[in-house]
Order: structure tokens, then sequence, then C-alpha cells
């Protein structure tokens, strides 16, 4: 038995295959995301059948990144490239939805901050075009279509677009007319099959890859936090439901359904994270084993107190003039790269904190998985900084491919699949409580 795995990455779509439902995943193709939604459904049906040779496919998952997508004209023949969250477009439309329904009533019926980058905004950006418009189709949709010639779309990413009700998860008419668009792909639930593909292979659409992946590293029940790590970092925090508080959009917090359609979850970011890091060390002439190296040399935290936030900080506090200038000079490179280090290992604590707090919920646990939990040195520093709170880490860079992968053999079966295992970093006590000083005394104080 085997199962597919498909994740449409900002940067690589990556196709995994996992062959039994708890066998080890192998990532057997990685290529970069095309901005072409064509070219991105032409390289899942190449990727996908060249992992399928001669092997007996169970099931296929799809995971993918929110608030992306193409209007497709009449012939579903996309009308422009890719539109991803980190284009935004619509900045103008942004500012009169403020004004039309306000910051606070839109996430009193969607769990998001305004911002941009929402498809609600670049639906009315998009002008003229929308009149020639028959569907918006996100870039896991077009994954669907591409192996079934079915368009859906997860409710995790339909509550990502702006227009979606998280209490009754319909289209909110309002908001949809502000938008100018209704012409969506029928919602499809969690955890349920969405189509077949034409040899009768069952397709499951899992939902927004934060969330997939934080689902595969174990973290399912309120008390576990995923920390989804990579060029930019997302904490993910399940709740019993969706919380639609203000207090937390003033935190900069967004929330909604998880990917099981059953709990709620928070989530909050630092566009600032492994992409930070990658550019200190590209301007400091240094690589990665130095920056373990260094990063090994001393397990104390370091006294320069560093605000990692190359264009403002996103949550929690919400700040744009709290910058750091990744351009200066600096004296000590070792000592610059643990400061540096350490403040998004602080960071990312305060945003857990914070989520927790705001939620009533103790926090136990973290996982965190993506590509730079490679870098040793910087996870235990993130394990030190963690509060006394149990630190683990998923090795493998496709975590959220598998376990599309793996939730497609849950749904298809209907047996649950136990979570991928997540190497536990053990720290020394007394050097926590060090660590948990540096925070509340030095980082929280300064930065907050």
């Amino acid at each position: 038995m085997t199962w597919i795995g498909v994740d449409v990455g900002t940067t690589n779509l990556k196709v995994c295959r996992v062959p039994g439902r708890a066998g080890p995943a192998v990532v057997v193709r990685s290529v970069r995301t095309p901005d072409d939604a064509g070219e991105l459904q032409d390289a899942v049906r190449r990727l996908v059948g060249e992992l399928s040779d001669r092997e007996r496919v169970e099931g296929i998952g799809i995971s993918g990144m929110a608030e992306t997508g193409v209007p497709l004209d009449r012939d579903l023949q996309p009308l422009t490239k890719l539109i991803t969250w980190r284009d935004q477009p619509g900045v103008e439309q942004a500012e009169q939805l403020r004004a039309e329904v306000g910051p606070e009533e839109l996430y009193a019926r969607t769990g998001l901050r305004l911002s941009a980058k929402l498809p609600v905004v670049t639906w009315r950006w998009l002008g003229d075009t929308l009149a020639r418009t028959r569907l918006w189709a996100g870039a896991p949709d077009l994954v669907l279509a591409a192996l079934t010639g079915t368009y859906a779309m997860h409710l995790t990413h339909a509550q990502r677009l702006g227009v979606l009700d998280l209490r009754t998860r319909q289209w909110d008419p309002d908001l949809l007319a502000y938008g100018g668009l209704d012409h969506l792909p029928p919602l499809v639930e969690p955890m349920t099959v969405a189509a077949t593909t034409p040899a009768g292979v069952p397709v499951v659409l899992c939902g927004h890859d934060h969330l997939v992946g934080a689902w595969a590293a174990g973290v399912r029940e309120p008390g576990q936090v995923a920390d989804s790590l990579g060029t930019a970092e997302a904490i993910i925090t399940p709740s019993p439901a969706p919380v639609l508080d203000d207090v937390l959009r003033q935190q900069g917090i967004s929330t909604g359904w998880y990917v099981d359609g059953q709990h709620g979850c928070a989530i909050s970011g630092n566009g600032a994270a492994g992409g930070l890091v990658e550019q200190r060390l590209a301007a400091l002439d240094r690589g990665y084993p130095w920056l373990n190296a260094v990063l090994d040399e001393v397990e104390s935290p370091s006294e320069r107190v560093i605000a990692p936030y190359p264009q403002g900080r996103q949550a929690p506090a919400p700040d744009p003039a709290s910058t750091y200038d990744v351009l200066r000079p600096v004296d000590d490179p070792a000592e610059e790269m643990r400061a540096l280090v350490d403040a998004l290992s602080f960071h990312a604590r305060w945003m857990a904190e914070e989520q927790t707090r705001l939620l009533g919920i103790p926090w136990r646990s973290t996982v965190a998985f993506g590509g730079p939990v490679r870098l040793g040195g910087w996870m235990r520093r993130k394990a030190l900084a963690s509060g006394g709170r149990e630190f683990a880490v998923l090795d493998g860079e496709a975590t959220a491919a598998e376990g599309a992968a793996r939730m497609a053999a849950e749904v298809v079966t209907g047996t649950p699949v136990e979570p991928l295992r997540a190497r536990v970093i053990e720290v020394c006590p007394q050097l926590a409580e060090v660590w948990d000083g540096a925070f509340w005394h030095r980082f929280h104080k300064v930065v907050s």
C-alpha cells in the first residue's frame, strides 16, 4: 500500500511517497513552485505519476499555502499568474475595506486581521478581470483539479479568503459583495474524500500546510503548540473552538478552524525567522556549519537584546516601528548571531505565551518542524527558551507533504494514524531557569 502527499509551498512544490500507513516517508521530488497555474498542474501530474509508477496508490492527500490563487475564465484557463499571499497588490482596497467594514467587524465574522494579503481585497483590485472570471481557484484547488478534474476548496483555505463566516461555515454575502466575486469552488469539510482520479484513487484535500504539518507532528489537542519554522515562523495553538475575541485581533493573532474540523486554532507569525538568519549569514560571509559551532560554544543566553523584526512586529503587540537593521555593521559576528537566534527563540515563546494565555489554555509542550530544525544549536536554544516546557523537533523538511499523505490514509481507511515521532530535546533545569529570567527581565522587558 502506498500513499502520496502533495504540498504546494510558497517556494517549493513537494511530493512524497509513504509506503504503508505507518511507514517512513521518502521525499523523492521537490521543484520550485511554478507561478503559472497550468505549469503547476502539469508539474503535479508529472511528479505524482513518477512516484506512482508501478506502485499501487491507495490515496492522495493535498496541502498547500493559503491566501494564494488565480482567477479562471469560462474555459477554466488562468487569467493571471498565481497571486500569492506575499504579492499583496490590494493595498488601497484593504484600506477601503477598513473604511466600509472595519477591522473589528471583519475579525468578528472571519477571525482574520485585515491586511492586503486577503484574497477578498485582491478580487476588488482585479477590477475588470472579475467580469471574465468563472472561478477563483486556490493553489491546492488547482492540484485537485489536475488529478481529478474537479474543483473544490478545503475549509481551512476557505477561511483565509476573508469572506467565510466562521460561525456558520458559510460565505458572508456582504464580504462577497465587497470583493465583487462569488464564483468559488464548492466547500469541502475536513477529513473527507474530495474526489477521485480517473483510475479511482481517492483524493483528500487536507488543508492549510502549516496546520497539516502541525497535525502530522501530533499537535491535535489544546495545550499543545506547533512551531512551523521556515523562512517565516508560525505558532499554532489548537483550541476547543474558534475564539472571535477582539483582544486576539489587537495582539495580531488570527483564529479559525483546525484541519480536523472539530477544534479551533489560533495562529500568529513572525515574517522573519530562517530568512533573517540566512540574510545575516550572507552579510557576514558565513555558513550554517559556522553558525552551529557558534551556537554550541555558549549555552547561556546572549546579553544583547535584538528586536528580530526587519519590517516591524506582526504579533504579539503589533508594532511597525519595532525593527532590526539587517544591514548594519557588526563588531562581533559570533555574538551577533547568538543574540539574533536567542531573540527569535524568545519571540516564538512570546507568541505562544500570548496565544495560550488569551485562549485560557495551559501550555504544556511544543513541537517544531521545518527546514531550520536541522540547525541543532538553534533548536537547543529554542528548547532552553521555552520556559521549562517540553520541546521536541520533527526531523525532515517535508512535514506538510507527509502529513497530507498520512491524513489521506486515515480518511480513506477510517483508522487513526499515529503522529510522526518527534525528538525531545533534553535541557538542564537550572540552565532553563537562567533562560527564563533572560526572557522576562531582558528580552520581554525591552521589546514589549
